[in-house]
């Protein structure tokens, strides 16, 4: 079944995107690099996020305490799965997609994407299991369900399992059921045995009396559980709107861990709840973890490429980290005093 759906994802990349892709990234003049700090070239802009997670608060306190407004950007957030994310960015349907190390798979296979900023660059996922399941030790022969193949939740649950002793594929098998929602729903409704979850899912399992197995923020498992990124092209044309994105969304970190107030309202807003406890405890798993810093960290890049089937992507072997980012804008964001005007540098 997992070679299987690799090979469908693989079929897809090769005679859809890369194809689509390639034809309108050469067939673009290259403009002559713009300064940053200027005006937006680009007003109106799109941006996905993959999962109604707690992860994602400081965009969604950006969209709404106006600050993407605030720099310049009439921007609009779109719900979209990370497959779907992606072909709607290589289609010129959104402009910045948020990402895990998704991304870094697509450009072993010529897409030219990069990650141009990152918020959560450690794994803050738990693995909580279902009736029968109380300890690491029961999940012998079992299934873990998590979201799509080698994204963030199947990459953190088999770093941490590895931590632990658990010998994936071997003492475990993995179940992919696209959201993490779906992941709630297959482990109490018996599909599976076990499940990695983020908040405010987290909360929802505990209320349901299942057994957290494993805190995978706590294990600090390196690895881009939030990061944003776009095509080469985007970031020829449109550097300035990218910028105006980053600064949008490192003050609206900033303003999601100083005033949790606004923050939790975000988190009841965009997860469809006003249950108290579960936006305090949301807010509470994630907050300690938010960077405004925002530039993208090496090692969780390095980590997914050795994670990699070499068979399958023959060029992670020899990829650098540093060929998938472009770090120009988050640096500008220090060296332009942006980030201590707001307050802190220190992440």
């Amino acid at each position: 079944m997992r070679m299987k759906a690799r090979s469908r994802a693989g079929d897809w990349w090769r005679c859809w995107i890369f194809p689509a892709l390639v034809c309108a990234f050469f067939a673009l003049p290259s403009p002559a690099a713009a300064q940053l700090g200027g005006k937006p070239e680009k007003n109106s802009f799109t941006l996905s996020y993959t999962q109604a997670s707690g992860a994602f608060t400081p965009l969604w306190v950006a969209q709404q305490a106006g600050l993407f407004k605030k720099h310049g950007l009439d921007a609009s957030l779109k719900l979209l799965n990370s497959q779907v994310a992606l072909q709607a960015l290589v289609a010129g349907e959104v402009d910045v997609i948020s990402s895990g190390p998704d991304l870094v798979n697509a450009r072993l296979q010529n897409v030219p994407v990069k990650y141009i900023g990152g918020s959560l660059q450690r794994f803050i996922f738990q693995l909580w299991g279902g009736k029968g399941i109380g300890s690491l030790a029961d999940l012998k022969g079992k299934t873990i369900a998590v979201t799509t193949p080698r994204t963030s939740t199947e990459i953190a649950t088999r770093e941490a399992l590895k931590k632990t002793g658990v010998i994936s594929d071997k003492d475990v098998s993995f179940l992919y059921v696209q959201t993490i929602p779906a992941i709630l729903t297959a482990v109490m409704g018996g599909k599976t045995s076990a499940g990695t979850l983020s908040a405010p899912n987290t909360l929802k399992a505990r209320d349901a009396g299942l057994s957290l197995l494993i805190d995978i923020a706590q294990i600090n498992v390196p690895g881009l559980h939030l990061a944003f990124g776009t095509t080469e092209r985007i970031i020829k044309a449109n550097p300035n709107s990218l910028y105006a994105f980053l600064k949008a969304l490192a003050e609206a970190t900033m303003l999601s861990r100083q005033n949790p107030a606004v923050a939790k309202r975000a988190i009841g807003k965009f997860t469809d709840t006003d249950d108290v406890k579960i936006i305090d405890g949301t807010y509470e798993q994630f907050a300690p973890y938010w960077d405004a810093n925002l530039a993208v960290l090496t090692e969780p890049i390095q980590g997914q490429l050795m994670y990699l089937d070499e068979k399958e992507f023959p060029r992670a072997k020899d990829a650098r980290a540093a060929d998938f980012i472009d770090n120009s804008f988050a640096e500008f964001l220090k060296t332009s005093g942006f980030l201590q005007s707001l307050g802190t540098t220190k992440q």
